[in-house]
Protein backbone atom coordinates (compact mmCIF):
# COMPACT_ATOMS: atom_id res chain seq x y z
CA UNK A 1 0.00 0.00 0.00
CA UNK A 2 2.87 2.36 0.79
CA UNK A 3 4.40 1.69 -2.63
CA UNK A 4 1.06 2.30 -4.31
CA UNK A 5 0.65 5.58 -2.39
CA UNK A 6 4.13 6.71 -3.45
CA UNK A 7 3.35 5.82 -7.07
CA UNK A 8 0.06 7.74 -6.98
CA UNK A 9 1.77 10.76 -5.47
CA UNK A 10 4.48 10.72 -8.10
CA UNK A 11 2.06 10.54 -11.00
CA UNK A 12 -1.00 12.15 -9.44
CA UNK A 13 -1.19 14.95 -12.02
CA UNK A 14 -1.26 12.33 -14.79
CA UNK A 15 -4.08 10.57 -12.96
CA UNK A 16 -5.94 13.87 -12.72
CA UNK A 17 -5.59 14.53 -16.43
CA UNK A 18 -6.59 10.95 -17.20
CA UNK A 19 -9.72 11.09 -15.03
CA UNK A 20 -10.85 14.45 -16.42
CA UNK A 21 -10.21 13.20 -19.98
CA UNK A 22 -12.44 10.21 -19.29
CA UNK A 23 -15.06 12.57 -17.89
CA UNK A 24 -14.93 14.63 -21.09
CA UNK A 25 -15.38 11.53 -23.26
CA UNK A 26 -18.24 10.31 -21.09
CA UNK A 27 -19.96 13.71 -21.13
CA UNK A 28 -19.55 14.02 -24.90
CA UNK A 29 -20.98 10.56 -25.62
CA UNK A 30 -23.77 10.96 -23.09
CA UNK A 31 -24.70 14.38 -24.45
CA UNK A 32 -24.75 13.26 -28.09
CA UNK A 33 -26.83 10.17 -27.35
CA UNK A 34 -29.42 11.82 -25.11
CA UNK A 35 -29.54 15.42 -26.37
CA UNK A 36 -32.79 14.77 -28.21
CA UNK A 37 -34.24 12.40 -25.61
CA UNK A 38 -37.54 13.34 -23.98
CA UNK A 39 -36.44 11.87 -20.65
CA UNK A 40 -32.81 13.02 -20.51
CA UNK A 41 -33.01 16.13 -22.67
CA UNK A 42 -32.68 19.69 -21.40
CA UNK A 43 -32.81 20.55 -18.53
CA UNK A 44 -32.22 17.05 -17.13
CA UNK A 45 -29.21 16.47 -19.38
CA UNK A 46 -27.49 19.63 -18.25
CA UNK A 47 -28.22 18.93 -14.59
CA UNK A 48 -26.75 15.43 -14.88
CA UNK A 49 -23.57 16.70 -16.53
CA UNK A 50 -23.10 19.53 -14.05
CA UNK A 51 -23.65 17.26 -11.08
CA UNK A 52 -21.23 14.72 -12.52
CA UNK A 53 -18.58 17.43 -13.01
CA UNK A 54 -19.10 18.74 -9.48
CA UNK A 55 -18.79 15.24 -8.02
CA UNK A 56 -15.68 14.55 -10.11
CA UNK A 57 -13.82 17.69 -9.00
CA UNK A 58 -14.81 17.18 -5.37
CA UNK A 59 -13.54 13.60 -5.44
CA UNK A 60 -10.24 14.67 -7.02
CA UNK A 61 -9.76 17.37 -4.39
CA UNK A 62 -10.34 14.92 -1.52
CA UNK A 63 -7.95 12.48 -3.20
CA UNK A 64 -5.12 15.00 -3.40
CA UNK A 65 -5.64 16.38 0.09
CA UNK A 66 -5.17 12.86 1.46
CA UNK A 67 -2.35 11.97 -0.92
CA UNK A 68 0.41 14.54 -0.25
CA UNK A 69 3.51 12.46 0.47
CA UNK A 70 7.05 13.70 0.95
CA UNK A 71 8.89 13.11 -2.31
CA UNK A 72 11.67 15.69 -2.11
CA UNK A 73 10.57 17.57 -5.24
CA UNK A 74 9.86 21.19 -4.15
CA UNK A 75 8.48 22.36 -7.48
CA UNK A 76 6.17 19.34 -7.52
CA UNK A 77 4.79 20.38 -4.13
CA UNK A 78 4.31 23.94 -5.36
CA UNK A 79 2.29 22.67 -8.34
CA UNK A 80 0.29 20.25 -6.20
CA UNK A 81 -0.89 22.94 -3.83
CA UNK A 82 -1.86 25.20 -6.69
CA UNK A 83 -3.75 22.31 -8.25
CA UNK A 84 -5.66 21.71 -5.00
CA UNK A 85 -6.49 25.41 -4.81
CA UNK A 86 -7.61 25.38 -8.44
CA UNK A 87 -9.93 22.42 -7.79
CA UNK A 88 -11.60 24.39 -4.99
CA UNK A 89 -12.14 27.35 -7.34
CA UNK A 90 -13.45 25.02 -10.06
CA UNK A 91 -16.06 23.65 -7.65
CA UNK A 92 -17.08 27.22 -6.75
CA UNK A 93 -17.37 28.11 -10.45
CA UNK A 94 -19.60 25.10 -11.10
CA UNK A 95 -21.82 26.03 -8.16
CA UNK A 96 -22.12 29.63 -9.34
CA UNK A 97 -22.75 28.64 -12.97
CA UNK A 98 -25.34 25.95 -12.31
CA UNK A 99 -28.21 28.25 -11.30
CA UNK A 100 -27.31 30.74 -14.04
CA UNK A 101 -27.42 28.10 -16.79
CA UNK A 102 -30.70 26.67 -15.52
CA UNK A 103 -32.36 30.07 -15.09
CA UNK A 104 -31.27 31.38 -18.51
CA UNK A 105 -32.11 28.02 -20.16
CA UNK A 106 -28.83 27.61 -21.97
CA UNK A 107 -29.77 24.28 -23.51
CA UNK A 108 -26.30 23.39 -24.80
CA UNK A 109 -24.58 20.44 -23.18
CA UNK A 110 -21.34 21.57 -24.86
CA UNK A 111 -21.01 24.25 -22.18
CA UNK A 112 -20.13 21.73 -19.50
CA UNK A 113 -17.79 19.83 -21.81
CA UNK A 114 -15.89 22.99 -22.72
CA UNK A 115 -15.67 23.82 -19.03
CA UNK A 116 -14.04 20.45 -18.38
CA UNK A 117 -11.58 21.16 -21.20
CA UNK A 118 -10.63 24.41 -19.44
CA UNK A 119 -10.12 22.52 -16.18
CA UNK A 120 -8.06 19.88 -18.00
CA UNK A 121 -5.76 22.44 -19.60
CA UNK A 122 -5.42 24.44 -16.38
CA UNK A 123 -4.33 21.41 -14.36
CA UNK A 124 -1.92 20.53 -17.14
CA UNK A 125 -0.40 24.01 -16.85
CA UNK A 126 0.20 23.41 -13.13
CA UNK A 127 2.78 20.72 -13.90
CA UNK A 128 4.18 21.86 -17.22
CA UNK A 129 8.00 21.64 -17.33
CA UNK A 130 8.72 22.19 -21.01
CA UNK A 131 8.02 25.11 -23.32
CA UNK A 132 6.69 22.91 -26.13
CA UNK A 133 4.23 21.22 -23.79
CA UNK A 134 3.30 24.62 -22.38
CA UNK A 135 2.49 25.90 -25.87
CA UNK A 136 0.22 22.94 -26.66
CA UNK A 137 -1.68 23.20 -23.37
CA UNK A 138 -2.09 26.98 -23.52
CA UNK A 139 -3.46 26.65 -27.06
CA UNK A 140 -6.01 24.08 -25.88
CA UNK A 141 -7.14 26.48 -23.18
CA UNK A 142 -7.25 29.41 -25.63
CA UNK A 143 -9.45 27.48 -28.07
CA UNK A 144 -11.94 26.86 -25.27
CA UNK A 145 -11.88 30.54 -24.33
CA UNK A 146 -12.56 31.59 -27.93
CA UNK A 147 -15.68 29.41 -27.94
CA UNK A 148 -16.82 30.68 -24.53
CA UNK A 149 -16.34 34.32 -25.57
CA UNK A 150 -18.85 33.87 -28.41
CA UNK A 151 -21.16 31.43 -26.62
CA UNK A 152 -23.95 34.02 -26.54
CA UNK A 153 -24.66 33.79 -30.27
CA UNK A 154 -27.76 36.00 -30.04
CA UNK A 155 -25.62 39.01 -29.15
CA UNK A 156 -23.76 40.78 -31.95
CA UNK A 157 -21.58 42.49 -29.37
CA UNK A 158 -20.54 39.12 -27.95
CA UNK A 159 -19.67 37.82 -31.41
CA UNK A 160 -17.65 40.94 -32.20
CA UNK A 161 -15.69 40.82 -28.93
CA UNK A 162 -15.06 37.08 -29.32
CA UNK A 163 -13.74 37.61 -32.85
CA UNK A 164 -11.44 40.36 -31.60
CA UNK A 165 -10.19 38.04 -28.88
CA UNK A 166 -9.59 35.27 -31.42
CA UNK A 167 -7.59 37.50 -33.79
CA UNK A 168 -5.37 39.01 -31.11
CA UNK A 169 -5.03 35.65 -29.39
CA UNK A 170 -3.83 34.07 -32.63
CA UNK A 171 -1.21 36.80 -33.05
CA UNK A 172 0.01 36.32 -29.49
CA UNK A 173 0.25 32.57 -30.05
CA UNK A 174 2.63 33.28 -32.93
CA UNK A 175 4.68 35.51 -30.62
CA UNK A 176 4.81 32.74 -28.03
CA UNK A 177 5.96 30.15 -30.54
CA UNK A 178 8.56 32.56 -31.93
CA UNK A 179 9.90 33.19 -28.43
CA UNK A 180 10.21 29.46 -27.75
CA UNK A 181 11.97 29.00 -31.08
CA UNK A 182 14.56 31.69 -30.32
CA UNK A 183 15.26 30.16 -26.92
CA UNK A 184 15.64 26.71 -28.49
CA UNK A 185 17.95 27.98 -31.24
CA UNK A 186 20.34 29.46 -28.69
CA UNK A 187 20.27 26.83 -25.92
CA UNK A 188 19.18 23.68 -27.76
CA UNK A 189 16.48 22.74 -25.27
CA UNK A 190 13.01 23.75 -24.14
CA UNK A 191 13.16 22.00 -20.76
CA UNK A 192 12.65 24.19 -17.69
CA UNK A 193 15.18 22.17 -15.68
CA UNK A 194 17.91 22.51 -18.30
CA UNK A 195 17.34 26.22 -18.96
CA UNK A 196 17.36 27.10 -15.25
CA UNK A 197 21.03 26.03 -15.05
CA UNK A 198 22.20 28.40 -17.80
CA UNK A 199 23.94 31.71 -17.35
CA UNK A 200 23.51 34.96 -19.26
CA UNK A 201 24.46 34.60 -22.92
CA UNK A 202 26.20 37.19 -25.06
CA UNK A 203 23.74 36.81 -27.93
CA UNK A 204 20.63 38.97 -28.33
CA UNK A 205 18.46 35.95 -29.10
CA UNK A 206 17.47 35.25 -25.47
CA UNK A 207 16.51 38.90 -25.06
CA UNK A 208 14.02 38.76 -27.94
CA UNK A 209 12.86 35.27 -27.02
CA UNK A 210 12.14 36.22 -23.40
CA UNK A 211 10.39 39.42 -24.54
CA UNK A 212 8.05 37.51 -26.88
CA UNK A 213 7.23 34.96 -24.16
CA UNK A 214 6.67 37.74 -21.61
CA UNK A 215 4.39 39.75 -23.93
CA UNK A 216 2.23 36.70 -24.57
CA UNK A 217 1.89 35.89 -20.87
CA UNK A 218 1.02 39.50 -20.03
CA UNK A 219 -1.64 39.37 -22.76
CA UNK A 220 -3.09 36.16 -21.30
CA UNK A 221 -3.46 37.65 -17.81
CA UNK A 222 -4.81 40.97 -19.15
CA UNK A 223 -2.00 43.25 -17.98
CA UNK A 224 -1.54 46.71 -19.52
CA UNK A 225 -0.65 47.69 -22.19
CA UNK A 226 -1.91 44.33 -23.55
CA UNK A 227 -5.37 44.64 -21.99
CA UNK A 228 -7.24 45.86 -25.09
CA UNK A 229 -9.18 42.59 -25.50
CA UNK A 230 -10.20 42.13 -21.89
CA UNK A 231 -12.88 44.79 -21.39
CA UNK A 232 -14.85 43.92 -24.55
CA UNK A 233 -14.68 40.18 -23.86
CA UNK A 234 -15.75 40.57 -20.23
CA UNK A 235 -18.66 42.82 -21.19
CA UNK A 236 -19.81 40.77 -24.18
CA UNK A 237 -19.63 37.31 -22.61
CA UNK A 238 -22.22 35.56 -20.51
CA UNK A 239 -21.94 36.36 -16.82
CA UNK A 240 -20.85 32.83 -15.93
CA UNK A 241 -18.20 32.98 -18.68
CA UNK A 242 -16.90 36.30 -17.32
CA UNK A 243 -16.55 34.61 -13.93
CA UNK A 244 -14.52 31.85 -15.58
CA UNK A 245 -12.22 34.33 -17.35
CA UNK A 246 -11.62 36.38 -14.20
CA UNK A 247 -10.88 33.65 -11.68
CA UNK A 248 -9.37 30.18 -11.85
CA UNK A 249 -7.38 30.05 -15.14
CA UNK A 250 -5.74 33.39 -14.40
CA UNK A 251 -4.49 32.05 -11.06
CA UNK A 252 -2.85 29.10 -12.83
CA UNK A 253 -1.22 31.43 -15.38
CA UNK A 254 0.35 33.44 -12.57
CA UNK A 255 1.75 30.25 -11.06
CA UNK A 256 3.29 29.47 -14.45
CA UNK A 257 4.77 32.99 -14.64
CA UNK A 258 6.34 32.47 -11.20
CA UNK A 259 7.95 29.21 -12.32
CA UNK A 260 9.19 30.54 -15.67
CA UNK A 261 10.70 33.81 -14.48
CA UNK A 262 11.88 32.77 -11.01
CA UNK A 263 13.24 29.35 -11.94
CA UNK A 264 13.93 29.29 -15.69
CA UNK A 265 14.87 32.90 -16.53
CA UNK A 266 15.98 34.11 -13.12
CA UNK A 267 19.52 34.73 -14.41
CA UNK A 268 18.03 36.97 -17.12
CA UNK A 269 16.17 39.24 -14.68
CA UNK A 270 17.88 42.31 -16.18
CA UNK A 271 15.85 41.60 -19.34
CA UNK A 272 12.35 40.98 -17.99
CA UNK A 273 12.33 42.94 -14.71
CA UNK A 274 11.95 46.46 -16.28
CA UNK A 275 9.10 45.24 -18.49
CA UNK A 276 7.22 43.77 -15.53
CA UNK A 277 7.74 46.98 -13.57
CA UNK A 278 6.33 49.17 -16.36
CA UNK A 279 3.46 46.77 -17.00
CA UNK A 280 2.54 46.72 -13.31
CA UNK A 281 2.54 50.52 -13.11
CA UNK A 282 0.49 50.91 -16.30
CA UNK A 283 -1.97 48.23 -15.15
CA UNK A 284 -2.71 49.98 -11.86
CA UNK A 285 -2.86 53.42 -13.47
CA UNK A 286 -5.04 52.46 -16.46
CA UNK A 287 -7.25 50.13 -14.43
CA UNK A 288 -7.90 52.72 -11.72
CA UNK A 289 -8.35 55.85 -13.85
CA UNK A 290 -10.28 54.31 -16.76
CA UNK A 291 -12.80 52.63 -14.45
CA UNK A 292 -13.98 56.05 -13.21
CA UNK A 293 -15.56 56.80 -16.61
CA UNK A 294 -17.35 53.46 -17.03
CA UNK A 295 -21.13 53.26 -16.98
CA UNK A 296 -21.50 49.49 -17.33
CA UNK A 297 -20.92 47.23 -14.35
CA UNK A 298 -18.95 44.49 -16.11
CA UNK A 299 -16.63 46.96 -17.86
CA UNK A 300 -15.96 48.61 -14.51
CA UNK A 301 -15.08 45.21 -13.04
CA UNK A 302 -12.87 44.48 -16.05
CA UNK A 303 -10.77 47.58 -15.38
CA UNK A 304 -10.71 46.63 -11.70
CA UNK A 305 -9.26 43.27 -12.74
CA UNK A 306 -6.50 45.04 -14.69
CA UNK A 307 -5.63 47.05 -11.60
CA UNK A 308 -5.42 43.92 -9.46
CA UNK A 309 -3.20 42.30 -12.07
CA UNK A 310 -0.77 45.17 -11.58
CA UNK A 311 -0.57 44.43 -7.85
CA UNK A 312 0.24 40.79 -8.56
CA UNK A 313 2.97 41.78 -11.02
CA UNK A 314 4.58 43.98 -8.36
CA UNK A 315 4.96 40.83 -6.26
CA UNK A 316 7.10 39.43 -9.08
CA UNK A 317 9.05 42.68 -9.50
CA UNK A 318 10.30 42.66 -5.89
CA UNK A 319 12.11 39.32 -6.49
CA UNK A 320 12.21 38.23 -2.86
CA UNK A 321 10.80 35.45 -0.73
CA UNK A 322 8.53 37.92 1.07
CA UNK A 323 7.17 39.26 -2.22
CA UNK A 324 6.29 35.77 -3.47
CA UNK A 325 4.61 35.13 -0.14
CA UNK A 326 2.61 38.35 -0.61
CA UNK A 327 1.83 37.41 -4.21
CA UNK A 328 0.39 34.01 -3.28
CA UNK A 329 -1.59 35.61 -0.44
CA UNK A 330 -2.95 38.20 -2.88
CA UNK A 331 -3.92 35.55 -5.46
CA UNK A 332 -5.91 33.54 -2.91
CA UNK A 333 -7.76 36.59 -1.57
CA UNK A 334 -8.37 38.07 -5.02
CA UNK A 335 -9.71 34.85 -6.54
CA UNK A 336 -12.06 34.26 -3.61
CA UNK A 337 -13.39 37.81 -3.78
CA UNK A 338 -13.81 37.54 -7.56
CA UNK A 339 -15.91 34.38 -7.27
CA UNK A 340 -17.94 35.98 -4.49
CA UNK A 341 -18.53 39.19 -6.45
CA UNK A 342 -19.66 37.42 -9.62
CA UNK A 343 -21.79 35.01 -7.59
CA UNK A 344 -23.66 38.05 -6.27
CA UNK A 345 -24.06 39.38 -9.81
CA UNK A 346 -25.31 35.99 -11.02
CA UNK A 347 -27.80 35.91 -8.14
CA UNK A 348 -29.04 39.36 -9.16
CA UNK A 349 -29.23 38.22 -12.77
CA UNK A 350 -31.36 35.14 -12.16
CA UNK A 351 -33.68 36.67 -9.55
CA UNK A 352 -34.48 39.99 -11.25
CA UNK A 353 -36.57 40.57 -14.34
CA UNK A 354 -33.86 42.56 -16.14
CA UNK A 355 -30.20 42.31 -15.29
CA UNK A 356 -28.85 45.71 -14.15
CA UNK A 357 -26.04 46.05 -16.69
CA UNK A 358 -25.59 49.79 -16.06
CA UNK A 359 -24.50 51.39 -12.80
CA UNK A 360 -27.53 53.68 -12.94
CA UNK A 361 -29.78 50.61 -12.82
CA UNK A 362 -28.59 49.88 -9.27
CA UNK A 363 -30.04 53.16 -7.97
CA UNK A 364 -31.92 52.66 -4.68
CA UNK A 365 -31.27 48.91 -4.86
CA UNK A 366 -30.73 48.87 -1.11
CA UNK A 367 -34.43 49.59 -0.63
CA UNK A 368 -35.39 46.42 -2.51
CA UNK A 369 -33.21 43.78 -0.86
CA UNK A 370 -31.20 45.24 1.97
CA UNK A 371 -29.36 42.02 2.91
CA UNK A 372 -28.17 41.36 -0.63
CA UNK A 373 -26.98 44.93 -1.24
CA UNK A 374 -25.25 45.04 2.14
CA UNK A 375 -23.33 41.88 1.22
CA UNK A 376 -22.50 43.38 -2.17
CA UNK A 377 -21.20 46.56 -0.50
CA UNK A 378 -19.06 44.54 1.90
CA UNK A 379 -17.40 42.74 -1.02
CA UNK A 380 -16.79 46.04 -2.85
CA UNK A 381 -15.16 47.50 0.27
CA UNK A 382 -12.94 44.44 0.53
CA UNK A 383 -11.86 44.62 -3.13
CA UNK A 384 -11.14 48.34 -2.72
CA UNK A 385 -8.80 47.52 0.18
CA UNK A 386 -10.72 49.12 3.05
CA UNK A 387 -9.41 47.88 6.45
CA UNK A 388 -9.91 45.54 8.21
CA UNK A 389 -11.34 43.45 5.36
CA UNK A 390 -9.39 40.72 3.57
CA UNK A 391 -8.58 42.82 0.50
CA UNK A 392 -6.75 45.35 2.68
CA UNK A 393 -4.28 42.76 4.00
CA UNK A 394 -3.44 41.52 0.49
CA UNK A 395 -2.66 45.02 -0.81
CA UNK A 396 -0.82 45.91 2.39
CA UNK A 397 1.52 42.92 2.01
CA UNK A 398 2.36 43.84 -1.59
CA UNK A 399 3.12 47.45 -0.66
CA UNK A 400 5.17 46.28 2.33
CA UNK A 401 7.24 44.08 -0.02
CA UNK A 402 7.89 47.09 -2.25
CA UNK A 403 8.99 49.19 0.72
CA UNK A 404 11.29 46.38 1.89
CA UNK A 405 12.98 46.40 -1.53
CA UNK A 406 13.31 50.22 -1.33
CA UNK A 407 10.72 51.05 -4.00
CA UNK A 408 9.59 54.07 -1.98
CA UNK A 409 8.40 56.28 -4.83
CA UNK A 410 6.49 53.45 -6.50
CA UNK A 411 4.85 52.57 -3.18
CA UNK A 412 3.69 56.16 -2.77
CA UNK A 413 2.31 56.23 -6.32
CA UNK A 414 0.40 52.97 -5.72
CA UNK A 415 -1.16 54.29 -2.52
CA UNK A 416 -2.31 57.48 -4.29
CA UNK A 417 -3.74 55.61 -7.28
CA UNK A 418 -5.46 53.07 -5.02
CA UNK A 419 -7.09 55.93 -3.15
CA UNK A 420 -8.40 57.25 -6.47
CA UNK A 421 -9.65 53.76 -7.34
CA UNK A 422 -11.79 53.71 -4.21
CA UNK A 423 -13.95 56.38 -5.85
CA UNK A 424 -15.71 54.11 -8.33
CA UNK A 425 -16.42 51.49 -5.67
CA UNK A 426 -17.86 54.13 -3.38
CA UNK A 427 -19.88 55.51 -6.32
CA UNK A 428 -21.64 52.15 -6.60
CA UNK A 429 -22.37 52.08 -2.88
CA UNK A 430 -23.67 55.64 -3.08
CA UNK A 431 -26.08 54.55 -5.82
CA UNK A 432 -27.24 51.64 -3.64
CA UNK A 433 -28.24 53.64 -0.58
CA UNK A 434 -28.01 57.40 -1.03
CA UNK A 435 -29.49 58.19 -4.46
CA UNK A 436 -33.27 58.58 -4.50
CA UNK A 437 -35.40 57.71 -7.49
CA UNK A 438 -39.12 57.63 -8.17
CA UNK A 439 -38.97 54.09 -9.53
CA UNK A 440 -37.05 51.02 -8.50
CA UNK A 441 -34.81 50.05 -11.41
CA UNK A 442 -33.73 46.83 -9.71
CA UNK A 443 -35.88 44.35 -7.89
CA UNK A 444 -34.16 41.27 -6.46
CA UNK A 445 -36.71 38.69 -5.45
CA UNK A 446 -36.37 36.10 -2.71
CA UNK A 447 -36.54 33.13 -5.08
CA UNK A 448 -34.81 30.10 -3.63
CA UNK A 449 -31.49 29.45 -5.34
CA UNK A 450 -29.78 27.01 -3.03
CA UNK A 451 -26.44 26.77 -4.87
CA UNK A 452 -25.96 30.52 -5.15
CA UNK A 453 -27.13 31.22 -1.60
CA UNK A 454 -24.84 28.55 -0.15
CA UNK A 455 -21.82 29.75 -2.15
CA UNK A 456 -22.36 33.43 -1.27
CA UNK A 457 -22.84 32.65 2.42
CA UNK A 458 -19.76 30.43 2.55
CA UNK A 459 -17.47 32.90 0.79
CA UNK A 460 -18.73 35.80 2.90
CA UNK A 461 -17.96 33.75 5.98
CA UNK A 462 -14.41 33.12 4.72
CA UNK A 463 -13.97 36.82 3.95
CA UNK A 464 -14.96 37.78 7.48
CA UNK A 465 -12.81 34.97 8.91
CA UNK A 466 -9.73 36.33 7.15
CA UNK A 467 -10.51 39.72 8.69
CA UNK A 468 -10.30 38.23 12.18
CA UNK A 469 -7.53 35.66 11.56
CA UNK A 470 -5.34 36.83 8.63
CA UNK A 471 -2.41 34.78 9.96
CA UNK A 472 -4.07 31.53 8.84
CA UNK A 473 -3.82 32.33 5.14
CA UNK A 474 -0.44 34.02 5.60
CA UNK A 475 0.87 30.76 7.07
CA UNK A 476 -0.32 28.78 4.02
CA UNK A 477 1.27 31.22 1.58
CA UNK A 478 4.52 31.14 3.60
CA UNK A 479 4.62 27.34 3.32
CA UNK A 480 4.16 27.54 -0.45
CA UNK A 481 6.93 30.14 -0.72
CA UNK A 482 9.38 28.03 1.30
CA UNK A 483 8.51 25.02 -0.85
CA UNK A 484 9.31 26.99 -4.02
CA UNK A 485 12.67 28.27 -2.75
Amino acid sequence: MALFGWFCSLFSFNITLFIISLAILFSLCFGVLFASSEKFGFPNLLKILLFYSFFLLGTLFVFFVNDFASLGYPIYYFSQYFQAFFLILAIFILLASRDFISARKISKFEYDIMLLFVFLSSIGLCFVDDFLLFYLIIELQSLCFYVFATFNRKSEFSTESGLKYFVFGGIMSCFLLLGFSLVYILFGSTSFEYLSCLSVASSDLPFFGICFIMITLLFKVGAAPFHFWLCDVYDGSLLSVTLLFASAPKIILFSVIIKIFFLVFFNFNNVWLPFFLLSALFSILIGSVSAIYQKRVKRLLAYSTISHTGFVLFGIVCMSIDSINSLIFYLVIYSGLTVLLFSLLIFANITSANFPAFIASWTSAGLCNYTFILSFSLVLFSIAGIPPLAGFFSKFMIILSLITQEYYLISLIIVIISSIACFYYIRLIKAFFFVKTNKNNLWISVTKRQNSEFLISFLLFLNLTFCLFPDLLALISSILTLILF
